[in-house]
């Protein structure tokens, strides 16, 4: 009896030293691919005749700079919903104006870029991708475990996640324009090898992350006569300060400068 209780543990450490091994062995998972799983499945509560989720996309960024990187979006008659999912737990304070926000957590504060204005820059190249009109997209930006400490925009959201996408009710697309839509999603996941796409686009990020005095460069264009010409400026956002909220189907009323994403 004491001989198979000692071989019985032995076989237990070896199968535990396995696991080990083995987890040990797979890939690990950033704290914010881990959160992206997380809303992944949480969307997956949506009525999927009404609605198509897609997740991971990489577009061409807006202003020529590389990729960028899309966490989710959801395309539906009632718009397509841009979800940034940001993994952050503590205390969080920002507001629509603000250039950096603050996460509080154990005494230590650590300053992070606005997510609207990072998602801003996901809704342009999906406008760009899709080629429809700003009032067909809805900005989200989704917070896991954060505690927010400063009156949020009603589309920075913490919970209900598809309660607030199943509120929105009112048709944007026809039924051909979200077939059409739906369509040119799936193709570019099917094109997308999405190993190589975010080597190229972490590589891009590198490359635009510069020293804050050190000038942004910006790609020049030659006219048939020899003369500079600028490239052509990039849309204004409908979060300038003139704008009310709800003008343009968005929630937000602030200015979003392009950032990396």
């Amino acid at each position: 009896m004491i001989l198979f209780a000692a071989f019985a543990i032995v076989i237990l450490m070896v199968a535990t030293s396995l696991v080990g091994v083995l987890v040990g062995l797979r890939p690990r998972r950033s704290k914010g691919e881990d959160g992206e799983l997380y809303v992944a499945r949480d969307l997956r509560d949506l009525d999927p005749f009404a609605y198509r989720v897609f997740h991971d996309l990489y577009l061409p960024r807006p202003d020529g700079r590389g990729t960028t990187q899309v966490d989710h979006i959801v395309v539906s008659r009632f718009g397509i919903f841009v979800i940034e999912t940001k993994n952050y737990a503590g205390w969080i304070f920002g507001g629509a104006r603000q250039k950096m926000w603050t996460q509080s957590i154990f005494g230590r504060n650590t300053q992070f870029p606005n997510p609207l204005h990072q998602n801003h820059l996901h809704v342009l190249a999906l406008q760009g991708f899709l080629g429809l009109p700003l009032r067909n997209f809805h900005s989200i930006v989704f917070f896991l475990d954060g505690d927010f400490r400063t009156e949020m925009p009603e589309n920075v959201l913490c919970s209900d996640l598809c309660g607030w996408i199943g509120a929105r009710q009112m048709p944007l697309m026809s039924e051909e324009l979200l077939r059409d839509t739906v369509r040119k999603v799936e193709e570019l996941v099917r094109v997308t090898n999405r190993g190589s796409a975010k080597v190229i686009h972490m590589e891009g990020l590198k490359a635009i992350h510069l020293p804050a005095e050190q000038p942004m460069v910006v790609q020049l264009h030659i006219a048939g006569n020899g003369q500079v010409v600028q490239p052509p400026p990039l849309p204004q956002s409908p979060w300038g300060p003139s704008q009310q909220r709800g003008e343009l189907g968005l929630a937000v009323a602030e200015r979003a400068p392009v950032s990396a994403g």
